[in-house]
C-alpha cells in the first residue's frame, strides 16, 4: 500500500507478538505527515534512501486541504460578521426616508420610501420600506367661542372639496397639484366656491389652518436591499 492511503501502527500483543494496524488517511494531521517523515528518514539505509516523493505529495495536499478549511472557517466567520454589523447598522435606517435611485414611471420622481423594519436574508441585509405615494395637509377650523378658541378638523376629497367633522360639504374647495398637495398661487393657497369662483373674503380664509404638506405612504411594504440605498433623509 502507498504511504499516502494508510498510517501504519504497530504495537505489542500480550502474547509479545507485533499487532500491526491502518487508520485511513482522513484521520491524519499535517504534523503527522512530518511525523512520518522524519521517522522514515531515521529508519532508512544511507547507502539505500527511501523515495519520500509520496509521503512528500501527501504531506502537501493535507497541508493545502488544511490552509483552505481554515479559509473557508474565516471566510465564514467574516461573512457573519458583517453580517451582523450591517443589519445593526441599518437598524438606523428606521423610520428615516430612502431613496434607491429608481423613478416612479407616472410622475418621473425619484421614488422615496419611509422604512419599517430590516432584516438579514441569507446574509444580505433588507429594509421594508412604504412607498412615498404623495403629500396631503391637516388642516382645521378656529372659531372663538366664550373668548376661547375652539378647533374643529376638517378633511378634504381627491378633488380638494373640504368636508366638515360630520361629513358635509362646507362649500369650500382648494386647488390640489398633481402629487396631492395644496397648489400654491402667488404664495397663498387658492380657495373657491362650488362653482369654482375663486373666494377672497378674508373672514372665510382666516378661518382654515393648513399645516405644510406632508407625505403620505402606501401601506404595502416593499423589500429593498441596504446595498442599493443612494440616499437617506433625516
Amino acid at each position: 500500500m502507498e504511504l499516502d492511503d494508510v498510517q501504519v501502527n504497530s504495537t505489542a500483543g500480550i502474547d509479545g507478538n507485533s499487532i500491526t494496524t491502518a487508520v485511513s488517511n482522513d484521520k491524519l494531521t499535517n504534523d503527522d505527515f512530518l511525523k512520518l517523515l522524519l521517522e522514515e528518514m531515521k529508519m532508512q539505509d544511507p547507502t539505500k534512501p527511501m523515495d519520500s516523493t509520496a509521503l512528500m505529495d501527501s504531506q502537501l495536499k493535507m497541508s493545502t486541504i488544511e490552509a483552505n478549511n481554515d479559509m473557508s472557517a474565516s471566510l465564514a466567520a467574516l461573512t457573519k460578521s458583517y453580517a451582523a454589523s450591517s443589519l445593526s447598522n441599518a437598524v438606523g435606517f428606521m423610520g428615516k426616508t430612502i431613496e434607491n435611485g429608481t423613478v416612479d414611471e407616472a410622475t418621473g420622481f425619484l421614488n422615496s420610501y419611509m422604512v419599517s423594519t430590516v432584516e438579514s436574508i441569507d446574509g444580505e441585509v433588507y429594509v421594508n420600506a412604504q412607498a412615498q405615494t404623495g403629500f396631503y395637509h391637516n388642516i382645521r377650523t378656529a372659531n372663538e367661542v366664550d373668548g376661547e378658541t375652539e378647533y374643529t378638523n376638517l378633511t378634504y376629497d381627491a378633488t380638494g372639496k373640504i368636508i366638515d367633522s360630520d361629513g358635509k360639504d362646507t362649500e369650500v374647495n382648494v386647488k390640489l397639484s398633481d402629487n396631492g398637495s395644496f397648489e400654491l398661487v402667488d404664495g397663498k393657497y387658492l380657495f373657491t366656491d362650488n362653482e369654482g369662483s375663486e373666494i377672497t373674503d378674508e373672514d372665510i380664509l382666516d378661518k382654515y389652518e393648513i399645516t405644510a404638506p406632508l407625505p403620505s405612504y402606501s401601506d404595502i411594504l416593499t423589500t429593498i436591499p441596504v446595498i442599493s440605498i443612494t440616499k437617506v433623509h433625516g
